[in-house]
């Protein structure tokens, strides 16, 4: 899967990001209706909806290896759902697309091989459901399931086999996926305009939650992948109430250190059904204690999943896996997450989709090559110590670019000094060069930040100046800098989201170096260069930023 740097396969996984971000659309949008609205088998409508979108998308664009990159796509955006289950759906995602893949592979991009990719697809989100029960409540569900089948065959279906249910299943779940890919390939064949201008306009990225800059640790990740193996090859041979103590302490651990933990605890209805399903696999098999176990299994290992879950999200983590699949598949999401704001505004609401499923599905679709005209706006970082030079980096650039006929937009932080101690910065507006002051040791700031009081003065002209009409024609933008506030939510940090989520002309922001990494996963940047004081001269750093960006 490594990027082979050709531009046919860039252009590939571009159109993937935006099939991808149309099926995260898809589950976000529907997927509050159907649970608000408590709809039976919402899983498999889901899956449904998947099905139908990657068909018509691939009857658009009707490129080799575009259903299974979508389908990475929609699972690495789903990690970032607020969820607290994410890791098995993520699985299961990236499953649909591979499936789908190998149906057209095997007949085609025509209706028998599309009908073959829904099925099997479709039948892929069975295979989960059925691995997810095996490994949550261990063996004993094997039991449970020829019981069924004698009970099964004392009501007058001798004839029927250990597979037989399963085979029923099997097919009922390849005719609901075939008849999904026909209704993407209805969709896909219309020619409807969007849903909504928004589409073509408001593609912006959804910045991650403030709260999100919290450590990881790769040793926790091993541990609680190795717990949770552990859990799963013990088997019975743990007794009830030792696992009870087990789980009584691993979840006390788990909802201290992990937010979707902490999540799930409070989910009655999760917990009402497992241990409905537990009591009942007791029944069945005649021994409460079974029931018991796999009530508790199923509690650890929940548990366990989305600790593993929260900490896939570690920076390192994602580092690893672009080594593996390759920097284009890192640059694909950042397209893709800024195209979903986009997608969602395009998007009918949830009761609309059920009124006219088809005509919904090609407004979709009709999205999808307005979403491929966006470019993506370059972005650079400036980093450094305290007092390295990060600020004097960006004037001189604004500088060099204004000696070059170009405009430089947005701010940069003039540090002041008594006595050889930085008492504070004053804000200035790089398009006019307007200054204001923006914090100062002493009192009298609003707004505290570290040893710095910020001024309500400063901070809206520091808005003003970031505004999109202020920014209206800028060759750059500068956002001079970024820091603890702006990672509090504070600070410049909206308008920084707005600058990154918008297409545009490069940005520059000055981050100290102690912060680049969280700064980097709290708004997904992609950097095309990390500029170190002290060992970049501006006129490289500028002659960087005008190779990157031919307009310049």
């Amino acid at each position: 899967m490594k990027n082979n740097g050709g531009k046919d396969s860039a252009l590939v996984w571009r159109k993937a990001a935006v099939l991808g971000s149309l099926w995260a659309a898809s589950e976000i949008l529907l997927g509050s209706f159907l649970h608000n609205a408590h709809i039976p088998f919402s899983g498999e409508f889901l899956t449904a909806v998947g099905i139908a979108i990657m068909i018509a998308g691939h009857r658009l664009w009707p490129e080799r290896g575009l259903l299974w990159r979508a389908g990475l796509v929609c699972a690495a955006m789903k990690s970032v759902s607020p969820s607290a289950v994410i890791f098995g759906p993520m699985f299961a995602i990236s499953a649909e697309g591979f499936l789908a893949e190998a149906g057209v592979r095997l007949l085609g991009a025509n209706p028998a091989g599309y009908v073959l990719a829904g099925g099997l697809a479709m039948c892929g989100t069975l295979g989960y459901k059925l691995l997810r029960l095996f490994m949550v409540y261990g063996p004993d569900t094997v039991g449970v399931y020829l019981r069924g089948v004698e009970w099964l065959r004392g009501i007058g279906f001798s004839g029927a086999g250990d597979w037989t249910p399963l085979a029923a299943a099997a097919g009922l779940y390849f005719l609901a996926g075939g008849a999904a890919a026909l209704a993407g390939l209805a969709a896909g064949a219309t020619k409807l305009a969007p849903a909504s201008e928004a589409g073509r306009h408001s593609v912006k990225r959804p910045p991650a939650a403030a709260g999100e800059c919290r450590s990881y640790s790769p040793w926790a990740l091993a541990a609680h992948a190795i717990f949770v193996a552990a859990v799963m090859a013990a088997g019975r041979r743990l007794d009830p109430w030792s696992l009870a103590g087990l789980a009584g302490i691993y979840a006390c651990i788990c909802v201290t250190l992990y937010p979707r933990a902490a999540g799930l605890i409070k989910r009655a209805g999760l917990w009402t059904g497992v241990l409905a399903a537990s009591v009942t696999a007791g029944l069945v098999l005649g021994s409460a204690g079974a029931g018991l176990y796999m009530a508790l299994r199923a509690f650890l290992l929940t548990m366990g999943f989305a600790a593993i879950g929260e900490e896939l999200l570690n920076p390192v983590i994602r580092r690893l896996v672009e080594r593996v699949f390759g920097k284009i598949f890192f640059d694909t999401l950042e397209y893709a997450f800024a195209s979903l704001p986009g997608v969602l505004a395009g998007l009918p609401r949830g009761k609309e989709f059920f009124r006219r499923p088809l005509a919904a599905l090609g407004a979709a679709v009709a999205l999808a090559p307005h979403l491929l005209e966006r470019t993506r706006r370059q972005v650079f970082l400036i980093t450094g110590g305290h007092g390295s030079g990060k600020s004097e980096l960006v004037a001189e650039l604004a500088r060099l670019l204004r000696a070059a006929g170009k405009k430089p937009g947005g701010i940069c932080a003039a540090g002041l000094w008594e006595n050889g101690v930085r008492s504070g910065f004053d804000l200035v507006n790089l398009a006019d060069g307007a200054r204001q002051p923006l914090c100062r040791r002493e009192p009298g700031g609003t707004v505290r930040a570290g040893e710095f009081r910020f001024y309500d003065d400063g901070l809206a002209a520091g808005r003003a100046a970031l505004s999109a009409g202020a920014l209206a024609g800028a060759d750059a933008v500068f956002i001079d800098e970024v820091g603890f506030l702006e990672l509090e939510g504070g600070g410049w940090a909206p308008q920084l989201s707005e600058v990154l989520g918008a297409g545009g002309p490069p940005a520059v922001l000055a981050v100290r170096d102690y912060l680049l990494e969280k700064v980097m996963a709290r708004w997904r940047l992609r950097p095309s260069a990390v500029w170190k004081t002290g060992k970049i001269a501006p006129a490289a750093a500028l002659e960087a930023l005008t190779a990157s960006t031919p307009a310049l």
